[in-house]
């Protein structure tokens, strides 16, 4: 509003001031009335301050609730897919169970035809992740051997007596 004023109003609003007030109240009234332009101001400056902050504070808020939000959705998706996953599992165990039920049912059954030597059992066969537990009878001697560690070599005093001499003094 005061912005908007040029030179000219200026000069005959203190023209106006200095003949309604006269010269020894002009500058009491112009620090006061400066004093309430800068109250005022500041006012006004606080309250747009405040207002800025509110709505950032409110900004603020929304974007937490839309995250709040996401947050919660991927968990009830991850929730879905771990009892989805769970079901999954015990299905697969229950189908597993029956199925080996069923194989050793079938082969405790049977009579002795497929009893030979080196003959697998169905379980085995069919599932083909049973480890090779009770099948030693499938190994072979140059198998066995391969699959134990070597022997450590121990020292033969008798034969060495140039490399023990030392121990034979103490």
């Amino acid at each position: 509003m005061i912005g908007n004023l040029g030179f000219f109003e200026l000069t005959l609003l203190g023209i106006i001031a200095l003949i309604v007030l006269g010269p020894e109240k002009l500058p009491v009234a112009a620090r006061t009335l400066g004093r309430w332009y800068g109250t005022l101001r500041r006012a006004s400056q606080k309250l747009q301050n405040d207002i800025s902050s509110e709505l950032q504070l409110l900004e603020t808020q929304e974007l937490l609730k839309k995250e709040l939000q996401q947050i919660r959705d991927s968990e009830a998706k991850m929730k879905a897919q771990m009892d989805e996953l769970q079901r999954s599992l015990k299905q697969n165990q229950a189908q597993f169970d029956t199925a080996k039920r069923q194989t050793m049912d079938a082969w405790h059954t049977q009579p002795s035809q497929d009893a030979q030597v080196g003959s697998v059992p169905p379980v085995a066969a069919s599932a083909g992740t049973l480890p090779m537990a009770n099948r030693w009878f499938l190994l072979s001697h140059y198998d066995a051997q391969r699959r134990l560690p070597p022997a450590p070599r121990m020292p033969n005093y008798l034969a060495d007596p140039l490399l023990y001499q030392h121990m034979d003094n103490s």
